[in-house]
């Protein structure tokens, strides 16, 4: 038995070895012809619209890496509704890119615009072995779809040709989708801060609460004296004025008029004056404070030992957006020998106002 077995393999293997050394060649062939003749897909695809609005003008620039080494003298992009490349392409509603320029291209370069429709580009080359395979190209005045649904994709082949004909070298498709943009609208609302009382805090955010000042006893030889403060600041691109109005100090039918213009202080005569500056003569009143230098005292109101009482005077203002600045206002009631004894009183109120 084992003999005969033998003969068998002896017989069969000198016509069998030919056939397997033919099946090893086929399958050498399969291994290492085939991979180089197929197409591959572009890697690292992306599409970047720099507007998104339905309808408008804008650029498009669309990147991949190109993955076969073989030269390329063309890329074809087909704009269609439907990314798979064996199905009918139906343009997307309102696109139109028959107007497009190849404004900028990066990587694998030297490429111009041969064929343009309302939803089809060739770029074109003379054809060259791929060297920098990360690339991108930038399209200007593209028209984007009018549809927000559905998205819509740019079907993409390379050639060896530089007319897109002939068999792909690689292919792959990129994505995208219109939307209308989010709206985002805000403004800044108009501001005017203002406080005033004896004392206040610089920006407004505590005040002593007194509104009355009892300045003492008239004297032709004394000159009464008091303070008040404000602060005020505003956004108002005209800035903000503020006005002191109410009459001069009386009793009755007497009064210590207001004196007219910035004049100084004199015992034994009738006076009444306000001003916003620190004084030596007497000895009254702070400098305004804060780091607006814009916002200012009035020049009739900013003379130093010099005071002035009108009604209806603007005697604080700034030009334009000032923030929070801080003065001191200083009285001095001064008195004649002849004056009319009584209880003379008056109320200031100060107006301060946004030039928005």
């Amino acid at each position: 038995m084992q003999h005969k077995l033998f003969r068998f393999h002896v017989h069969i293997y000198p016509w069998m070895y030919p056939w397997l050394e033919l099946f090893a060649l086929v399958l050498a062939l399969f291994v290492f012809v085939f991979p180089a003749s197929a197409d591959m897909r572009f890697q690292e695809r992306s599409l970047y619209i720099r507007n998104n609005e339905p309808g408008v003008t804008t650029d498009y620039t669309v990147s991949f890496r190109y993955m076969s080494p073989q030269a390329v003298g063309s890329v074809d992009m087909l704009f269609c509704n439907d990314p798979i490349p064996y199905h009918p392409c139906v343009p997307p509603a309102g696109l139109d890119v028959s107007g497009a320029v190849l404004n900028d291209q990066l990587g694998e370069t030297g490429f111009a615009i041969s064929v343009r429709s309302p939803n089809h580009l060739v770029l074109s080359r003379l054809s060259a072995p791929i060297t920098d395979a990360m690339s991108s190209y930038t399209f200007t005045n593209i028209r984007n779809p009018t549809a927000t649904e559905p998205a819509f994709s740019i079907r993409l082949r390379s050639h060896t040709t530089t007319d897109a004909s002939g068999p792909q070298v690689d292919f792959g498709s990129v994505r995208g989708q219109i939307q209308s943009g989010v709206i985002l609208q805000t403004q800044v609302p108009p501001m005017l801060i203002f406080c005033l009382a004896e004392e206040v805090e610089y920006n407004c955010g505590e005040t002593n609460d007194n509104y009355y000042t009892d300045m003492g006893d008239l004297s032709p030889q004394d000159t009464l004296l008091a303070q008040s403060q404000m602060a005020v600041g505003t956004n108002a691109s005209g800035g903000f004025a503020i006005t002191a109005n109410g009459g001069p100090p009386a009793a009755g039918a007497s009064v210590i008029n207001g004196l007219t213009s910035p004049t100084e202080s004199r015992p034994g005569t009738n006076q009444f004056g306000i001003n916003l500056v620190q004084n030596a003569s007497p000895a009254v009143g702070k400098n305004p404070e804060g780091e607006w230098a814009n916002a200012v005292a009035n020049a009739d109101y900013s003379q130093p030992n010099r005071y002035k009482y009108v009604s209806g005077d603007v005697i604080a203002y700034s030009p334009n957006v000032s923030l929070m600045k801080k003065f001191t206002v200083s009285y001095i009631l001064n008195s004649s020998p002849s004056l009319r004894p009584g209880i003379y009183t008056t109320s200031i109120n100060y107006v301060a106002s946004g030039r928005f």
